[in-house]
């Protein structure tokens, strides 16, 4: 069994349009809060755009010992993507002669991982592959003679809407023979597909039905050239906004320290899509029969209000480059809400999808950064740099499977952690 990853990131024109008109916010996934120290920086009004690359760890979904979809206890992906950061800094005032600067600060991203893997049928004689219901119909198949072999599937959906198809293929001497065929009810449909070689006197026989309430397919005979394809893909938001009051204060040798505190609200949203699909072998080259199979669609959403607490700490090391170090912690209200559904995946036919589930969650998590840069003064008022960073949540929600008493498994939301990397240039302008 092997398997692939590939990485998407069309995402990044949404990110950008999020950013300029929410124009708040702040947080670990997208953007860099050092601060604007050195040379009395901290004392003028200014603004940072940054953009970079994020990865963010998170965990997968747990193991399902009786469902189709199968993962492993503790198992974790690592989404990968583009962000766009901002931050803003007002100073607002003294008390005494101590300044106070209020940091406006904020970022979205948008990240996306892909996974998939093929294990062969070879050595098989029959497969079956269910989910839901699968009362309301029937597969019969036969194998009357060598390269030869019927199907026979009916169905009678949740409307009342029946179907079926009655098929047969038949090669003699060194003939060949791959065919299929789908008829929709009203809610469900039926499958068939047929694949002879009489040069190797071997025959495929596939029958499925599916509607709104469930899924049933079974194949049987010579198996060799067809496989199950499991499939994976995750799209990830995250978005931050944070306003913290900080008071610079300058030391000898060019350094500033900046302790700061104020809210945060996060959020991390994934959209998770599982297929799993039967690719059958064809007997013919170039023909492809269409795949079918079982999908489900996830979402899960954490939102995260709290408050964190930061130290900020800047060397000059030349009137020109300074060097930044910002590190945070805090904790925050964590509101889990997961919804999840299954569909039939059958060629020609549009099935809608079946026992949707909604669940949530309530959870506190501690979140924690650090951050390291360095800053370059290009002329008076506008200075670029380069950041790189790690932040940690203690608690990010997943899914986990558990016994539901009556022999199969029920999803619920359970708590892992999350660390995000993440490397980004940026631009400051002071006013």
């Amino acid at each position: 069994m092997g398997s692939s990853v590939s990485i998407r990131s069309g995402r990044l024109a949404v990110v950008a349009a999020s950013v300029l008109t929410a124009l708040t916010g702040s947080g670990a996934f997208a953007q860099d809060n050092s601060a604007k120290t050195g040379n009395n920086d901290s004392l003028s009004p200014s603004f940072e755009l940054e953009t970079g690359v994020n990865w963010l760890n998170l965990p997968s979904w747990d193991a399902r010992d009786t469902d189709v979809f199968t993962g492993s206890a503790g198992s974790r992906v690592t989404d990968i993507g583009l962000g766009i950061g901002y931050t803003l800094n007002l100073p607002i005032g003294e008390i005494g002669e101590q300044p106070l600067v209020l940091e406006w600060s904020g970022g979205i991203a948008g990240l996306s991982t892909d996974s998939s893997s093929r294990t062969s049928l070879a050595g098989g004689s029959s497969f079956d592959l269910t989910l839901g219901n699968t009362g309301y119909g029937s597969i019969t198949l036969g194998f009357p003679a060598p390269a030869a072999t019927t199907a026979v599937v009916t169905v009678t959906d949740s409307a009342g809407g029946t179907a079926g198809i009655s098929a047969s293929a038949a090669s003699a001497g060194t003939g060949q023979i791959t065919q299929f065929a789908s008829n929709s009810a009203i809610t469900g449909g039926v499958f068939t597909a047929l694949v002879t070689n009489g040069a190797t006197g071997s025959a495929t026989a596939v029958g499925a039905y599916g509607d709104n309430t469930g899924f049933t397919l079974r194949a049987e005979g010579d198996l060799s050239g067809s496989a199950l394809v499991s499939s994976r893909s995750e799209d990830v938001t995250a978005f931050d906004q944070t306003l913290l009051l900080g008071a610079p204060i300058a030391l000898s040798d060019g350094w500033t320290i900046t302790p700061k505190i104020g809210p945060t609200y996060r959020s991390i949203d994934r959209d998770v899509d599982f297929t799993q699909t039967l690719d059958i072998g064809a007997s013919i080259p170039g023909v492809d029969v269409p795949d079918v199979g079982v999908a489900q669609n996830d979402e899960l959403d954490a939102r995260y209000i709290g408050a964190i607490a930061g130290l900020s700490l800047s060397k000059q090391i030349q009137p020109d480059l300074a060097l930044t170090l910002d590190a945070t912690l805090g904790a925050a209200h964590l509101h889990s809400r997961y919804r999840s559904q299954y569909s039939a995946i059958i060629p020609g036919v549009s099935v809608a999808g079946f026992d949707s589930i909604s669940e949530t969650r309530n959870d506190a998590a501690i979140l924690a950064g650090l951050n390291a840069g360095i800053r370059y003064d290009a002329s008076e008022n506008v200075a670029v740099g380069f950041t790189t960073g790690i932040d940690f949540t203690s608690k990010v929600p997943t899914i986990k499977y558990v016994a539901d008493g009556a022999g199969g498994t029920t999803p619920t939301v359970d708590t892992s952690h999350a660390i995000n990397f993440s490397a980004k240039a940026n631009i400051t302008w002071r006013f």
